[in-house]
């Protein structure tokens, strides 16, 4: 509020500087406008002003002098003055004085009035400017605080109903109530709060099925644990700690697939980086190389181009591990796998097709949910989290993963993103 009142005293001043300047540019105007008359003979020069009678004019009005006469109020006006504007000095006044020269007899003439005068005048006309702009602007403040409390008292009585709602959802039974300027905000915020009440829901779903799956390969280790301890031979133990140890290798696989979720919904507040697209497929086929040769499945690249693309906090390497380890449990065995990475359209892309059963068409929508598992492809081994992780990944990296199923049996991952 104190910006704003200095705000407005300040252009109120400028207007009673500017009324000042104009006020003076009409006095001399005016001083102008008699000289043409006087050019013209319509106004002749005025008598000493010490004489009385008709001709004397009262203090402050304009007069017309010859130049080159007798002292004008003891003001002397030399021949020597150009034509134009001029200021005289008069003991402590000054005359504001135009010089001109009649037509028919060239006779020059001065046209002076006090400056006291012309100043004064100029003086009325800017505090005649600046009292009544000053007052409204004082106004001014009041005015807009009314306008202000009066016009949000809608919004302050929804402050209120929020502040003391106990839920996340915003329940406006009527709009009408609001002003029309803070409409699209609060419809903004509601929008907000039904994307947080959608990943709230998303998340206890997503807690409650990583407590189910951890729950039962821990209750499946409790059991072992005694089927070991149980044990009547040494033949049969070792039998049962070779079950043992594949349980815990799956519970191992389960955790590090929650944290590699966990990690790629949080890969936002990282830069993206340049990297090589085909470059990420070579290593990672390295490293799915002995899973593919335990379960004797060949893989080909028939298109491997140099493609680069942006990546965060390196998540792209467990998209491109976790299409490939799918391609490879999911093909028979003695199967083919193959690889593919190109530029197409400016997006850099990664195809990895099998030689697997497919996916019926209706699942194709769901794979990228959490612990979604279509039926007759439930593994012993999964969790269903391996595309959930590429779709958060891809989500963050502006990318774009398609599912397609090929005939007469088939299945082809595709992975589109901008290129660097």
């Amino acid at each position: 509020m104190a910006t704003l009142l200095a705000v407005l005293v300040l252009a109120t001043l400028a207007a009673a500087i500017s009324a000042y300047l104009e006020a003076s540019d009409v006095q001399d105007e005016m001083l102008l406008s008699v000289a043409r008359l006087v050019e013209s003979n319509q106004v002749l020069a005025q008598p000493d002003p010490e004489s009385k009678g008709k001709h004397h004019l009262e203090e402050g009005a304009v007069r017309v002098w010859a130049v080159g006469g007798a002292k004008h109020n003891e003001i002397s006006l030399s021949e020597k003055l150009k034509s134009g504007f001029h200021t005289i000095r008069r003991k402590d006044d000054f005359w504001r004085t135009y010089v001109t020269r009649a037509n028919d007899t060239g006779a020059r003439y001065a046209v002076a009035q006090q400056l006291s005068v012309s100043a004064e005048l100029a003086f009325r006309s800017a505090v005649n400017t600046a009292i009544p702009l000053l007052l409204l602007f004082l106004m001014v403040p009041l005015l807009v605080t009314f306008l202000v409390r009066h016009g949000f008292k809608p919004l302050h009585s929804l402050t209120t109903q929020v502040g003391r709602s106990d839920s996340l959802t915003l329940k406006l039974d009527d709009k009408k109530d609001i002003p029309l300027e803070v409409v699209p905000f609060v419809t903004a915020i509601e929008s907000l709060l039904e994307k947080n009440q959608a990943y709230t829901v998303r998340q206890r779903r997503f807690i409650a099925d990583a407590a189910h799956e951890l729950r039962t390969p821990i209750t499946a280790l409790s059991l072992e644990v005694e089927n070991v301890q149980s044990a009547s031979s040494e033949a049969i133990r070792s039998e049962r700690q070779a079950k043992l140890s594949m349980s815990v290798s799956r519970l191992q696989r389960l955790v590090n697939q929650l944290l590699d979720l966990a990690r790629a919904q949080s890969i936002v507040e990282q830069e993206p980086e340049s990297v090589s697209l085909d470059g990420l497929v070579r290593a990672q086929v390295a490293q799915v190389y002995l899973l593919a040769e335990d379960k004797g499945v060949e893989l080909s690249a028939d298109r491997m181009e140099s493609v680069h693309t942006f990546d965060i906090n390196e998540q792209l390497q467990h998209l491109i591990r976790n299409a490939l380890s799918n391609a490879i449990k999911f093909a028979p065995d003695n199967g083919q796998v193959e690889i593919s990475v190109f530029q197409e359209k400016q997006q850099a892309v990664f195809c990895v097709t099998d030689n697997g059963p497919g996916v019926s068409e209706e699942h194709l929508g769901k794979l990228h949910q959490p612990f979604y598992r279509p039926s007759g492809q439930v593994s012993g081994d999964g969790a269903g989290l391996g595309l959930a992780i590429c779709h958060e990944i891809a989500s963050r990296l502006n990318g774009k993963m398609e599912f397609e199923n090929l005939h007469p049996t088939g299945f082809r991952f595709c992975y589109r993103q901008p290129i660097a």
